[in-house]
């Protein structure tokens, strides 16, 4: 099976500050750093810019067309379903490890922040543009959650023939680890 790929622009993957700071673990109603620390967090934010190579591989398919065992039980009555597959690729992994190993800790975990909230930035304006050409639909769902098990990824890349990203077969984790397998479900032809 073919699928399409959107190349992002920066504005796509660029979390809010806020959602990057409180996932990194700093809480409160004001965050206040000092300028060794505020140019930490700021060096991180621009360097996950730098190092993404940020994808969105996807299919619009009739549903009769997708897998029963990784149909959501809230897609009942769809008439298509997107499956799309988010990627940040792999430079931020291997920085990650690299911070990692030479116990830079607090930039790991930064970094980290930083590509979660990425991806779903991008997942969020991604799911955006769907509902913008086939209407609203239903929400966004990823394997893990409901009826479709963590384990499915492995199966929904292969059905995409997706290269790039992996899953570990027995555990659905996703290599490179900042992506994500999304799906929407729509009601019209």
């Amino acid at each position: 099976m073919t699928y399409n790929i959107h190349l992002p622009e920066n504005e796509e993957i660029m979390p809010v500050k806020r959602s990057y700071y409180f996932r990194a673990g700093f809480k409160g109603e004001t965050i206040v750093f000092d300028d060794n620390m505020r140019q930490i967090v700021n060096s991180v934010y621009i360097q996950g810019l730098e190092l993404s190579h940020a994808r969105v591989y996807y299919n619009i398919l009739p549903i009769e067309q997708v897998p029963e065992e990784v149909i959501p039980d809230i897609f009942e009555g769809a008439r298509k379903m997107v499956i799309f597959v988010s990627t940040l690729g792999s430079r931020i992994d291997l920085q990650i490890t690299d911070y990692l190993s030479g116990k830079m800790v607090l930039h790991a975990a930064l970094l980290d922040a930083w590509g979660s909230e990425a991806v779903e930035a991008l997942n969020k304006s991604f799911d955006s543009k769907l509902r913008i050409q086939y209407g609203e639909g239903t929400r966004r769902f990823s394997p893990g959650y409901g009826n479709v098990n963590i384990r499915e990824n492995h199966s929904i890349l292969e059905l995409l023939e997706i290269e790039e990203v992996r899953a570990n077969s027995e555990t659905g984790i996703l290599q490179p680890r900042k992506s994500t397998v999304c799906m929407l479900g729509f009601f019209e032809q």
